[in-house]
Parts: C-alpha cells; sequence; structure tokens
C-alpha cells in the first residue's frame, strides 16, 4: 500500500472506514496495517492486501486474487494503470536511459515491477545482454524512498521509482523536485491491485470497488488531495500477465 507516511497512511484509513460506513453488510476491514511481510499478506486474518502485480503473479498466484486497482490522478494515466520515472541527480550529464550505462543503479528489488522489471524491459531496446552487465553495479536499497536517498548521497546514480512513489516523496520532501531530475519514464502496466484469498474471498471485486469509489467521493478535499487517486477499477489476475514477460 502507498502509505509512505503518517498522512497517507491515515489518509488510507478514512477511505476504509467511509468504506465500512456506506457498506455495513459486506463488513470492510477499518484496520489498515502497514506491512508488506509475506507473513501479514498471506495471514487468514488479513481480508484484503495491497500488493505490486508482479510478486502476484511470481509468487502469490495460487493463494491470492486481485479485486481492484486504483486509478491515479494524473492526466497521463487513463484507468487503473502505472509508471516508474527514471530518475538522476539534478547535477547529472545524464539524459536517456542510454546515457546511464557503465552507471550505478539503485534497485528497490528484484520482485519490484516498478522498480526493476520495467527497466529491464527499457534496456532491450538500447543494449544485448543483462541488466547486470550494462550497469557496473546494482545497489539494492529496499524501497523506493531508499533508492532516492542512495542518489542523493552519491552511492548510485540512476533509478527507475514507481511514479506515485516519486508523487508523493515529493509532496512529502518539496526539495526532491530541484535535487532530483526526470530523464524519462517507463511503459504503462496495470496498478499494483487490492488482493484478497483466493481459496475464501472476501469480497466480490465489483462490490469492493464500488464501496472504495463511493467512499473516494465522499472524502473532503484535503484527504482526496491526499490520496491521489481518481477512481478504483475491477482488475483481474489477467491484466498482470505482461509484468512476467522478459
Amino acid at each position: 500500500m502507498y502509505s509512505l507516511d503518517s498522512k497517507l497512511l491515515q489518509a488510507w484509513h478514512s477511505l476504509f472506514i467511509q468504506a465500512s460506513d456506506f457498506y455495513p453488510d459486506v463488513d470492510i476491514p477499518k484496520v489498515v496495517v502497514n506491512s508488506i511481510e509475506d507473513s501479514v499478506i498471506l495471514d487468514n486474518n488479513t481480508c484484503i492486501s495491497h500488493i505490486c502485480g508482479l510478486p502476484l503473479l511470481d509468487r502469490f498466484s495460487q493463494c491470492l486474487m486481485p479485486l481492484c486497482a486504483p486509478q491515479f490522478n494524473l492526466s497521463s494515466i487513463s484507468g487503473p494503470h502505472y509508471f516508474s520515472y527514471y530518475v538522476v541527480r539534478y547535477d547529472s550529464a545524464m539524459r536517456s536511459v542510454a546515457d546511464a550505462k557503465g552507471k550505478v543503479l539503485a534497485v528497490n528489488s528484484l520482485c519490484s515491477n516498478s522498480g526493476f522489471h520495467v527497466l529491464r524491459h527499457e534496456l532491450k531496446t538500447v543494449f544485448n545482454g543483462s541488466i547486470e552487465d550494462y550497469f557496473c553495479k546494482i545497489h539494492y536499497t529496499g524501497s523506493h524512498r531508499l533508492s532516492i536517498q542512495s542518489i542523493l548521497e552519491g552511492v548510485s546514480e540512476f533509478a527507475a521509482i514507481d511514479f506515485a512513489t516519486y508523487e508523493y516523496l515529493c509532496v512529502m520532501n518539496p526539495i526532491y523536485r530541484t535535487q532530483l531530475r526526470i530523464i524519462g519514464q517507463s511503459y504503462q502496466s496495470a496498478a499494483p491491485p487490492l488482493v484478497t484469498h483466493k481459496n475464501s474471498p472476501f469480497c466480490d471485486p465489483q462490490l469492493l470497488t464500488n464501496a472504495l469509489n463511493s467512499a473516494l467521493n465522499s472524502l473532503d478535499q484535503v484527504t482526496r488531495d491526499t490520496l491521489n487517486i481518481r477512481q478504483f477499477h475491477k482488475v483481474k489476475l489477467g491484466d498482470y500477465t505482461s509484468q512476467l514477460l522478459d
């Protein structure tokens, strides 16, 4: 889940509280846990999780199913999609991915679509070898926030950052707008979905989609601006299969 600080976490909490009030028969959870641990995601007491589409396919497709995904409030986004920005320090000489050859790459996780897989796809247009051969070193950071920090500290020189995370972080740290520079962006793919247990689905995908959209439209403007989500769309597992293709 995009819960990068207490304000965002509270906004998500408000969204689910409102959805629960509108649809009391569904018993939508009112407790939001900020965790990416597999044990929490797979726990039978966890009704809904918000995860990246790549691990959903790669690791969880036998036990989890997607329900819906957000359409972010960005003019270039149509439907429940997202992409990554290619980010460098403001004073870097790099102007494109092609200029990043031989540089130090920051990667949040090997199982991240936005931080790793989209970049592998991009490199196929400019390089015949592996991503490990393209960069002189890959620095695994653990999160997009830490990848940005790695670039600012000069430990790394280039990173693919989920655009929604980047925009959230720039709201929290406006100075990033001047400290960092975007030199490109990836193709669009299905946005991270809200998922439930496959063998005992929490609710119907369309029902949750309707509940969240009703809740979203009723939130105060400050909370809506914090979430930066236009609406939710029902999604299916097949929407994410392209994230596994090499």
